[in-house]
């Protein structure tokens, strides 16, 4: 059998023999190999019983317990080479493994794969500033943040707005959900739908959008200039934070990153082509094992939401109208956009100041007071 020493073998295995013949002494032998005279006398009986072979290391030569297992490995290598996970990170990757295919493989050894077999470019670790977080609220839904953000997450070239509501307190995603945009019409639709879902909140978190706030210099001073968001909380008692830059609202804005990494990736193995399969599926299976996952749990187990009532339920539509006054006519008709429309008479009326709201679906009404008027609409010629 052949052995192969290596230089610091041949040193052991010299000095050891030089002690042996008594060619130097102990103190020499110690300095020469820096080691302890226990560690002499072992090499010198190492010698003696079982000669120079001995010298070499058992597990020299022998693959570490830490080294990947090649077979299971290189199985591994033709899933991750797939055009599906073309873009995953390791840590995702290795869930994603785990849960489809049944590898159970770390993520430090999976990023080592991928960069050998060049599916992955080795990047430096971003050095992150530390910076006083705000404290989170103590009770569920005390206050929720709620923000949107585009992007193509069916990967066909059409961005959509994702419109998300994640609790302070807790960091799950209580609402989600895909429109066209951040319209006047999409957010009444999904404020409806969290409001039929969880109820009121104690107060919102948002940024400083036009469908929010009046952002006009002029107007900003005028306390009856009011957006029919910020008219439609003050009636349902919520109250509104505004927010100047995104860092305040870090909560949500961190999520967007992960929504972005990961829901486009989950769509992907689903087959999602639609944005209302995206809805249902964000809905069935998505946000269910994303809070699972990384939401936290509060200070205390208390919910802060308010019950809504049936009234401001069935009202919310008109709440989130669109006021105009119009001063009726001799003739008992008012004009608005364009339009003539007829008030039929023997109504009381108790002030010639009528409002005519335009819900956000387009349908008009006119009141006199509070008390809701019957009309046509007169075509023109």
């Amino acid at each position: 059998m052949t052995f192969i020493y290596t230089d610091r073998d041949m040193k052991k295995i010299r000095i050891t023999e030089k002690f042996i013949n008594w060619i130097i002494t102990m103190e020499q032998a110690m300095e020469a190999l820096s080691c302890s005279d226990r560690t002499v006398y072992r090499y010198q009986e190492i010698f003696i019983k079982e000669w120079p072979p001995w010298f070499i290391h058992w597990l020299k030569w022998k693959s570490s317990n830490h080294n990947p297992n090649t077979s299971k490995y290189n199985s591994i290598i033709p899933i991750i080479s797939k055009s599906q996970f073309k873009d995953f990170w390791p840590t995702f990757l290795s869930e994603k493994l785990e849960e489809i295919y049944w590898y159970t493989i770390n993520k430090e050894s999976l990023r080592q794969i991928m960069i050998k077999q060049w599916l992955r470019v080795p990047q430096k670790r971003k050095i992150k500033i530390a910076r006083q977080k705000r404290e989170r609220r103590p009770w569920y839904w005390m206050l929720i943040q709620m923000d949107w953000s585009y992007h193509d997450r069916l990967e066909n070239w059409e961005k959509k707005c994702l419109l998300c509501a994640v609790d302070d307190a807790t960091s799950k995603v209580v609402f989600a959900g895909f429109s066209d945009w951040e319209s006047i019409k999409d957010i009444f639709e999904f404020r409806k739908k969290y409001l039929e879902i969880n109820w009121k909140p104690q107060a919102i978190y948002l940024d400083s959008h036009s469908t929010y706030k009046v952002n006009y210099p002029k107007d900003q001073f005028d306390g009856e200039m009011k957006t029919r968001f910020q008219r439609a909380m003050e009636k349902l008692e919520i109250i509104v934070i505004y927010s100047k830059q995104p860092e305040w609202k870090w909560r949500v804005e961190n999520w967007f990153k992960t929504h972005q990494d990961r829901l486009i990736k989950e769509m992907r193995l689903a087959n999602i082509k639609t944005y209302q399969e995206a809805n249902k599926f964000l809905k069935s299976y998505y946000l269910p094992k994303h809070n699972l996952k990384f939401s936290v749990s509060p200070k205390d187990n208390w919910d802060y939401h308010k019950k809504i009532t049936q009234e401001e339920f069935i009202e919310l539509e008109r709440l989130f109208a669109k006021s105009n006054e119009r001063i009726l006519r001799k003739d008992w008709t008012i004009n608005y956009m364009k339009e003539t429309y007829q008030i039929i008479k023997n109504q009381e009326i108790s002030r010639y100041n009528l409002v005519v709201k335009e819900s956000i679906y387009w349908n008009i009404k006119i009141f006199s007071w509070k008390k809701e008027l019957q009309f046509t609409k007169l075509v023109s010629r």
